[in-house]
Formats: C-alpha cells, sequence, structure tokens
C-alpha cells in the first residue's frame, strides 16, 4: 500500500486540458478497448480497498516486484482513464493516415520501469531507467560513463533562479508548445501521459509507421524543493527497432533550446562531437533502403561528412 506521504499520479487528461488537450492513443482492436477496461476495473477496486495508485515514489517498505506492480496498474489507469471508441491518431498529429487490417499502427510494448527507481548502475540510488539495449535509440542520464559516454549517456539539465517545482512545470508547458512534424519528425503527434509531484511522461508517435517513443522528466533526488536551482533528469528512447534515425536526438534538441531561450538553464545540444556512437550510427542507418529518410538530407548538421 502506498505511504501517505507518497504524491500521487494525475492522468495528464485532467491537466493537459488546461494547456489544449494532446489526444490519446489510437487502438485498432476490440482487444485494446477490453484491456483498458480491466485496468480501469482494476483501478475502481483499488480506490475502494483505500489503496491509491502510486505512479514513481513507491513506499520504502515495498519490494521491487510491488514497485514495478504499481507502476504498470497506474499507468495503464492513465492510458485508460476513459474507455472510447479507437482514435485514429493524436489529435495534434499533421494528419491522419488511414490504415487497413494489414497495416496498423507499430507502436511497441507500454515500457513498466517509468519514472524513478532505484538502478543498479546508481548502486541502487533513485534514477531514470537506463539505456539496457546496445541500440543507437535512446538516451538517459543513467549509465557507465566508460561504455555509454558518446552513445547514450546525456548530462543532467541544470536549472537555476527558480524553484524545482517551477523548473518542472516550465519543461513541461515548453513540451505542450512542441510542433509535431517539426524537421520532419513526430507527424504523428504527441500526448502528455501523466504528471507526479516531481515527474512528468510524455509519448510521441511518427506519422508513418506509428511507432511510439517515451519521453519522461524527473526533478533529481535529494534536491532541495525549497532551494533555486538543481538538475533535471531525463529519458527518451524508442520503443522497438534498432536505429532512431536521429528523432530523439533532434526531439531533445527542440526542448532543449527552447528551455535556454527561456532562462536560467543548461541543457546541452546532442550534436556529433558529444555523441560520435549515436549519430554515426544514425546518419549510416539513415542510407539503408528500408530507412524511412535520409538522415544526412533531413540532419546535415549532425551528419556533415560523405557517406563512405
Amino acid at each position: 500500500m502506498c505511504g501517505a506521504e507518497q504524491p500521487r499520479m494525475t492522468p495528464a487528461k485532467k491537466v493537459a486540458s488546461r494547456h489544449g488537450s494532446a489526444g490519446r492513443r489510437a487502438t485498432t482492436a476490440g482487444a485494446g478497448v477490453l484491456l483498458g477496461a480491466a485496468a480501469l476495473v482494476l483501478l475502481r477496486a483499488s480506490v475502494a480497498l483505500g489503496e491509491a495508485p502510486c505512479w514513481l515514489s513507491p513506499s520504502p517498505a515495498s519490494s521491487a516486484t510491488h514497485r514495478r506492480g504499481a507502476l504498470t496498474a497506474a499507468l495503464g489507469a492513465a492510458l485508460a482513464i476513459s474507455v472510447e471508441p479507437p482514435a485514429e491518431a493524436f489529435d495534434n498529429a499533421i494528419k491522419i493516415i488511414r490504415r487497413d487490417a494489414n497495416d496498423r499502427k507499430k507502436k511497441g510494448p507500454q515500457p513498466t520501469e517509468i519514472g524513478l527507481e532505484p538502478r543498479k548502475f546508481l548502486e541502487n540510488a533513485l534514477g531514470m531507467k537506463e539505456c539496457t539495449d546496445k541500440t543507437p535509440n535512446c538516451f538517459s542520464t543513467t549509465g557507465v560513463e566508460g561504455l555509454d559516454a558518446g552513445f547514450h549517456l546525456v548530462s543532467p539539465w541544470q536549472f537555476s533562479g527558480k524553484l524545482p517545482k517551477a523548473a518542472l512545470e516550465e519543461v513541461r508547458d515548453v513540451i505542450l508548445t512542441y510542433p509535431p512534424g517539426q524537421q520532419g519528425i513526430d507527424g504523428g503527434g504527441f500526448s502528455f501521459i501523466a504528471e507526479e509531484q516531481n515527474c512528468i511522461y510524455f509519448q510521441f508517435e511518427s506519422l508513418k509507421r506509428g511507432h511510439l517513443d517515451d519521453v519522461e522528466f524527473c526533478i533529481e533526488p535529494g534536491t532541495n524543493m525549497e532551494g533555486n536551482s538543481g538538475n533535471m533528469l531525463l529519458r527518451s528512447s524508442s520503443r522497438q527497432g534498432f536505429w532512431d534515425f536521429g528523432v530523439n536526438a533532434v526531439r531533445l534538441n527542440w526542448i532543449s533550446d527552447a528551455m535556454r531561450k527561456k532562462g536560467g538553464w543548461k541543457a546541452d545540444e546532442i550534436t556529433q562531437i558529444t555523441h560520435p556512437i549515436y549519430w554515426g550510427a544514425n546518419c549510416q542507418g539513415g542510407e539503408t533502403r528500408k530507412a524511412p529518410f535520409s538522415v544526412r538530407e533531413a540532419f546535415p548538421k549532425y551528419c556533415p561528412e560523405s557517406p563512405a
């Protein structure tokens, strides 16, 4: 059971309505609606028993299994807060692509370790999930310096001159102004899925294939919540595939640029110099036959060299 000191997860459907709602994910089969209904039933049963679902900050007495179970249940509640007829796309998608039964969206499985949990790479301290696969499609502030530097590992974004809660709200509000389709990515739109006292969680969708990426920001544990500076942890990851064709980097670079323009932020750009392994793999991957576009042509700033 969640301790009284733990904040409750707030479904983003309620929050986003104050900022211009980002639409809900499409489900194309009856099974998706049934799963959503089941999650809603479980949520109601939990509330009836007095067990409010926790999203990110479990009771210290909870086991790792309980933490993952509570998180999964809470995310299920957020994604199924109402059982509605399935939509085609997020309602801020640049256009609707009608699909037949043989061309369903390839969303990938919902991740189960969203937010702050004890991480082995941090000696069981709380942090974001690391990028566990050796694929150039993920960034995280958790990782191994010698292995993930230039590949997956990014530095926390530093803020100053503002309370941590206000800093998190700034990140949220900036993302809510994100233009789907910018630089040819995220044309399927995005949705603000959930927020907790110290974390926010978004999903972004590609236009043609319907792939989903998960993006999270959390105030670093141990931050003085009454102070005027601190670090923002982050993670942006594709759910499936090998390359991301630069999408996670370009998306984070748009957000970090907007944060720097607001003032009081040090948020590094992900470039070929800072992340040569990531960009090298994706610049080459964008030349393969099945690539959705040429990464070198789309992002010449990050792929300055001609293909070998």
